[in-house]
């Protein structure tokens, strides 16, 4: 896809929320799987598993939730669990840090095949965690307790690495989310440096952004990053309970800080338990609309922004409201530019 010339930014309205505690718990990151499915990635201590859920969410809590994974080392069993992805053919692929591998499940969830093993060598993981599908249908890998990046054929045969120890350009401290685009760029959240960094396809650096803090643009911990196909960059700010959106340039756009509202499942589950309506009427209700430790972030095709808010079990969705502009609609850049709002 062809980015367009310029973007007239409308505003980011919150959406929806999907999930609940109870089906949803502890969602460290989702996928997107045809008609509307959603996988979600769950994880928490001795508990690892994905839940087949909707876009659409779901009525009532049922005891028939669909599923898959298991916690534990054998093949198909997840431990601790970080990113999941989805390709074309409707593959599913999920990174585990603890047990050194990627995992390949069909539509699904019945095992396929698995890569990687414990180490420092070529082809070897030691927590591997943010990886993505570029391009060329390559897997770029965060081998993080490592500090590089990896590059595998689809069937898991390693091609390349790059990227050291430490804080100068181009260096890593725990590299955990990535994301690449359309145009073969690899995007990396250098967590233990509270930046972003950009690269080529071939490992070269393009662009570095990102500094410790919580204010405007700084970030603290950053674990999740995804490119959507206007260029625009969003980071999981781990640390800073929030969601930080940066255009190609790696200029601040926008900040999610969370405005949730009772999904459908839960709303139609606490209309049978009095006792909870009580509770929540009795809370200071503001607080519960913010995100806690997200650990991920992720687009779709229709431009709807899903935040898996980690620690309130449950994922925030936002629309994205645009105008794409051509070359007679935008300016070359200014030297000294000033925004008005009319």
């Amino acid at each position: 896809m062809t980015r367009p010339h310029g973007l007239l930014r409308a505003g980011y309205p919150y959406s929806t929320t999907l999930g609940m505690r109870r089906v949803t718990n502890f969602p460290t990151d989702i996928a997107f799987g045809e008609n509307d499915i959603l996988y979600v990635l769950l994880r928490s201590e001795g508990v690892a598993s994905v839940r087949i859920w909707s876009t659409e969410d779901m009525d009532e809590l049922t005891d028939e939730l669909k599923g898959f994974g298991s916690f534990g080392s054998e093949d198909g069993q997840l431990k601790w669990p970080v990113n999941i992805i989805t390709d074309d053919s409707g593959g599913i692929f999920i990174s585990d840090e603890a047990n050194h591998r990627i995992t390949k499940y069909d539509q699904e969830g019945n095992y396929i095949s698995k890569f990687g093993i414990y180490g420092d060598g070529q082809g070897e993981f030691n927590g591997p965690s943010g990886f993505a599908l570029d391009i060329d249908n390559n897997f770029i890998v965060c081998d993080s307790k490592n500090n590089r990046i990896q590059k595998y054929t689809k069937s898991g045969d390693y091609i390349s690495s790059f990227g050291t120890y430490g804080s100068g350009l181009g260096q890593f401290n725990l590299p955990w989310g990535l994301d690449c685009d359309e145009n073969g760029n690899i995007y990396v959240c250098d967590w233990g440096n509270h930046r972003i960094q950009i690269f080529s396809s071939d490992g070269e650096l393009i662009n570095v952004f990102g500094e410790y803090g919580d204010g405007t643009a700084q970030l603290n911990r950053p674990t999740g990053i995804t490119v959507d196909n206007h260029g625009d960059i969003y980071v999981a700010d781990w640390g800073n309970n929030r969601v930080l959106m940066f255009n190609s340039e790696g200029q601040y756009i926008w900040s999610f800080y969370g405005d949730a509202t009772l999904s459908k499942v839960a709303r139609n589950y606490m209309l049978t338990n009095a006792v909870p309506n009580r509770l929540r009427e009795m809370g200071k209700l503001e607080a519960e609309k913010y995100l806690r430790r997200p650990r991920s972030v992720r687009i779709d095709s229709d431009f709807r922004l899903f935040i898996p808010d980690f620690e309130s079990y449950r994922i925030q969705v936002y629309q994205k409201d645009f105008i794409e502009l051509d070359e007679t609609q935008f300016a070359e850049p200014l030297r000294n530019p000033t925004l008005e709002v009319t």
